[in-house]
């Protein structure tokens, strides 16, 4: 088969396998990345995405801990696009993944053989441990850092070491690290792949050149991210492994490496938002992870001695492919602390190494005709498990209240998961449910935010306002939160003194002073207090921001001096 047919193939089964992810509902991150970020939602905006993070802060830029502009930017095209209909993001997604696989065998094809690599696109593409970063919008970012940076990674291998091919190789590079940080494994992993892919000896001068693109590309990003954006690598959060020390990250590390190891071959109990951390050294939690680990690193490395023995030649391709399996699985072992333990996603880039490794093992062995009628029943039945679990992983995915009831059964100790399915249960009237979840998220993560906003909300619901005061303060002091902000600022205004609930708001406005529901809020203590013209121009403001039924109806009473109904425009 030529390569047309072998991507249509690979595009078909990848449509095959997706098709049910495509009805699936935004959920979690989405909802402040897509949703309810109005920086995404015009293409005015676009500059402002190269100022700051990904989540909407509601009124203060964006914010978050990374710098990913290219995810921003393709979730603005794709709003402009589709609106707020959840489907055309995950076409997009999908459609991205399509590509990935086509390339992976692409380029695996330049070390092993055609039928080989062909294989080992079909089980990347299928692989459950790939559907979080496929099904997942939020994940968009693993897709798109892999494009990028497999693109540059195809563009240059065989291409002369020039000025046009190392300046397109260098703004590939650029646009997977503006994807993601994790762009930084491709800028490794590229001279390593020249440095191997020499079939002569090697040209030194060639090898340094053909690190120009890494270098220029990640000054770029530095400038960008550090000068720019003034974002910088500290990372702290609410995370149980962000705040471990690292003797204890680095006792965890072993269950790490068997959770990827585990979930490559046995892909069963897949979760997201996996937070635990191996705080003492025992038997099961580190030692037998560890020893289990060995005799991994130990199989590797006999079937490195394997296809050194049988084909020299290849050896170097098998280096290669270990390099790339470590430098991927190695950024995710939390030596710089991550905000999940682990995450199925994060295997995106990782996973093609190990199946470079294992694709070389079987193509070195001799078979006779029996076994390679045994060996393609074996492929079948395992690309046909592989499907069959992910295309049921997909159904997993279909709405947040499935996802979280399904997930925290294996995650039982995720903050944000618990949190999470209590906003699901609330927004279904399961208001008890709800309560249960919110308690437990503020139990294990007393630190956060959101889930002692929401704690707030069903405290403020059972008419305990003082409760519900502190809750919303909690969420101020931990991260700043502006749900936090508005939902105190509208129980001041119910149940404390204007006075008073005027004052919090414009010390609130100056934390927030693009949000737009404070404005409304200020418009509306402004006019209960006298003040007219503080009153239409907060009105005004909140207009300007978010053209709004509410804003509009409240900027014309308080024109024409009339009274106004508290209870539909304070909430």
């Amino acid at each position: 088969m030529n390569n047309k047919k072998i991507g249509l193939i690979i595009f078909l089964v990848g449509l095959l396998v997706y098709s049910n992810s495509l009805f699936n509902s935004f959920l979690w991150d989405d909802e402040e990345q897509v949703v309810n970020n109005p920086y995404v939602h015009s293409l005015t905006n676009i500059p402002l995405l190269f100022l700051g993070s990904t989540f909407n802060s509601g009124g203060a830029g964006l914010s978050g801990l990374y710098y990913k502009p290219i995810l921003s930017f393709s979730y603005l095209l794709s709003y402009v696009v589709f609106s707020s209909n959840a489907w055309g993001f995950h076409i997009l997604q999908v459609i991205i993944h399509l590509t990935n696989a086509t390339l992976v065998f692409l380029f695996v094809n330049k070390f092993l053989k055609r039928w080989t690599a062909f294989l080992l696109a079909i089980i990347f593409l299928v692989h459950p441990m790939n559907v979080e970063a496929v099904s997942y919008i939020a994940a968009l970012q693993e897709p798109l850092f892999f494009f990028f940076g497999l693109l540059a990674l195809n563009y240059i291998i065989q291409r002369p070491i020039n000025l046009k091919n190392l300046t397109v190789t260098g703004l590939l590079l650029l646009m997977s690290l503006l994807s993601k940080e994790s762009g930084i494994l491709f800028v490794i992993i590229i001279p390593i792949a020249y440095l191997l892919r020499s079939r002569t000896r090697t040209n030194w001068q060639k090898i340094l050149l053909s690190c120009g693109p890494s270098l220029l590309s990640t000054a770029i990003y530095l400038f960008l991210r550090l000068i720019v954006a003034k974002i910088g690598f500290g990372n702290t959060g609410p995370s149980p492994i962000m705040n471990a020390s690292l003797t204890e990250r680095l006792t965890t590390m072993p269950a790490i490496i068997l959770f990827y190891i585990k979930g490559f071959f046995f892909p069963l109990n897949l979760a997201i938002a996996q937070h635990w951390v191996i705080r003492q050294i025992n038997f099961r939690d580190f030692i037998l992870p560890a020893i289990l680990d060995l005799l991994f690193l130990c199989g590797l490395l006999l079937i490195g001695l394997f296809i050194k023995k049988r084909q020299p030649t290849h050896f170097r391709f098998y280096l290669f492919f270990l390099t790339w399996f470590l430098v991927g699985l190695g950024m995710h072992m939390q030596i710089i602390p991550l905000d999940m333990t682990v995450a199925e996603r994060w295997f995106y880039f990782p996973i093609v190494g190990l199946l470079g490794i294992l694709g070389l093992f079987f193509q070195e062995i001799k078979y006779s005709k029996q076994m390679e009628n045994y060996l393609i029943i074996a492929v079948v039945i395992v690309i046909s498990l592989l499907t069959t679990r992910s295309f049921i992983r997909n159904f997993n995915w279909k709405d947040g209240l499935t996802l979280y009831g399904h997930d925290i059964a294996t995650s039982t100790n995720s903050f944000d998961l618990q949190n999470n399915l209590g906003v699901e249960q609330y927004r279904h009237g399961m208001t008890e449910q709800a309560a249960v979840h919110f308690e437990k998220s503020v139990q294990l993560a007393p630190h956060w935010w959101t889930n002692w906003n929401n704690l707030g909300v069903i405290y403020e619901q059972h008419q305990q306002y003082d409760l519900a005061a502190q809750s919303y303060q909690h969420a101020i002091d931990n991260g700043h939160y502006y749900l936090g902000y508005e939902n105190l600022a509208r129980l001041k205004i119910h149940h404390e003194s204007t006075q008073s609930a005027e004052t919090f708001i414009d010390s609130s406005l100056k934390v927030l002073p693009q949000n737009s529901k404070l404005w409304l809020f200020k418009a509306i203590t402004s006019y209960l207090l006298g003040d007219k013209q503080a009153a239409l121009m907060a009105a005004h403001n909140s207009y300007a921001l978010n053209p709004s039924q509410e804003s509009s109806y409240l900027y014309n009473q308080i024109l024409q001096d009339q009274p106004l109904d508290l209870n539909g425009n304070a909430k």
